[in-house]
């Protein structure tokens, strides 16, 4: 089926009883499923019943099925979206009453993908989540991977900046992204992007000198880190962050910056060339922010409410003694409980990565497990990484265009690689995308 073409399905419904014979079930009285004109494994299905009811949607292959949210209202005409799917494939699809019993059934065949959209190769068993990340090379594109590692979301970017996260929106309206720069001259022109799932509605919000990261609160107000220059005590411009909160409406405001809580007099940089702080990575923790400040090989937790800094871990104004590895050059990280676990460039050589993982007790900083890929990689910037519940780690060794995941002693499950000439971006985890 051609994507944008409806394929209108009249079928019989299974009639099928609920324990006894006088239960009759509603008739699906016709359904269509229509294919994205811009995204080929996206659909939309709309069905019409007899009567008012309430249902879901059970689709995907023999390798992996997902299920849609139980409608919340009933109503006779219905209509979902089918989201997470790969190219080239047959998808069944089932159409349900609240109770599970089938009502519709259907294939979709899905096309292959475009030609500008990056393969990814794949070794080992899977991610156990689905990969939301984005790619750069010829072409700077958002992509979500399946579990097994298959693209079944992209959209291709056209703003002709650097596109290095991307995210679920919070209200679960499609997908959020910014376009930047990565070098130490953030772009004036950079932006915010909201694409609907179906890939057809795009909207901009312009925030100028975004930096690498965002994240995002649960009422949808967005954090990003942006960059921000000040008159230095020589007369010279500092080159300094700020964390910039964007609200749903497109306003947006500067809510904290490194002179906050740091002096470029008292605090030098380790890495001037790029400038003072070098903010790289942000996420959001309880509501407040916790932060990747590379020039001072610091994870740094923010107050949002006071803006006040602290606790403080690694580089030379760390709260806590670190024993074991010490941390050069953090890029992303993840902090659950009392673990902090950072994706760092060797502090010893800095000619690769490590992943690091740090147990917090008191003023102590601990480490208790480290990975290191044999061979070894070096991926300067861009790095991610985040423990899942079953114990293992995944990793993006960004540069090297390569997605891991290893188990505690640090054996590959899982491995995606990019074409030749691509990168990946930073990468976020999500369990599910039906809709």
């Amino acid at each position: 089926m051609r994507p944008g073409r409806a394929n209108t399905l009249a079928m019989a419904a299974v009639f099928l009883g609920h324990g006894c014979d006088t239960d009759v079930l509603p008739d699906v009285v016709s359904a269509t499923l229509t294919v994205s004109p811009a995204i080929v494994t996206v659909a939309t299905l709309s069905w019409t019943t007899d009567v008012a009811m309430r249902g879901r949607v059970r689709y995907g292959t023999a390798e992996r099925e997902l299920v849609t949210t139980l409608e919340a209202v009933e109503s006779t005409t219905h209509s979902t979206l089918l989201v997470g799917v790969p190219a080239s494939s047959d998808i069944a699809w089932t159409i349900e009453d609240p109770d599970g019993v089938a009502l519709m059934t259907g294939v979709w065949t899905t096309e292959p993908l475009p030609g500008a959209v990056p393969r990814i190769t794949v070794e080992g068993g899977t991610a156990q989540q689905f990969m939301v990340t984005t790619v750069l090379g010829n072409v700077s594109a958002v992509v979500i991977l399946s579990p097994e590692g298959k693209v079944v979301w992209y959209h291709t970017d056209d703003s002709g900046l650097n596109v290095v996260r991307a995210l679920p929106a919070a209200d679960g309206n499609g997908i959020l992204y910014t376009a930047g720069d990565v070098s130490g001259d953030r772009s004036a022109d950079s932006l915010l992007r909201r694409v609907s799932w179906d890939g057809t509605v795009v909207n901009d919000i312009a925030v100028p000198h975004l930096g690498q990261d965002f994240a995002q609160h649960a009422d949808g107000t967005i954090a990003a880190v942006a960059a921000a220059e000040r008159e230095g005590a020589d007369g010279e411009p500092v080159k300094g962050n700020e964390i910039v909160e964007i609200q749903p409406d497109g306003s947006f405001e500067a809510v904290w910056s490194s002179w906050d809580c740091f002096d470029p007099e008292l605090h030098a940089s380790n890495d001037p060339d790029l400038g003072w702080t070098w903010v790289n990575a942000i996420d959001v923790l309880d509501g407040d922010y916790v932060l990747s400040v590379r020039n001072f090989s610091s994870i740094v937790w923010v107050a949002r409410d006071t803006g006040a800094c602290g606790p403080i871990l690694g580089g030379e104004l760390s709260d806590y003694e670190l024993v074991g590895e010490r941390f050069l050059h953090t890029h992303q990280f993840h902090v659950w409980d009392d673990h902090v676990m950072v994706f760092d460039n060797d502090g010893a050589a800095e000619n690769h990565s490590r992943v690091l993982e740090y147990v917090l007790s008191g003023t102590t900083a601990t480490q208790v497990w480290a990975y290191v890929p044999d061979p070894p990689i070096l991926s300067f910037v861009l790095g991610d990484v985040e423990r899942l519940e079953d114990g293992s780690t995944f990793a993006a060794f960004s540069l090297a265009g390569r997605l891991d995941r290893v188990d505690d002693a640090g054996a590959l499950q899982f491995s995606a690689s990019t074409a030749l000439g691509y990168v990946f971006g930073y990468v976020t985890l999500v369990p599910d995308l039906a809709r």
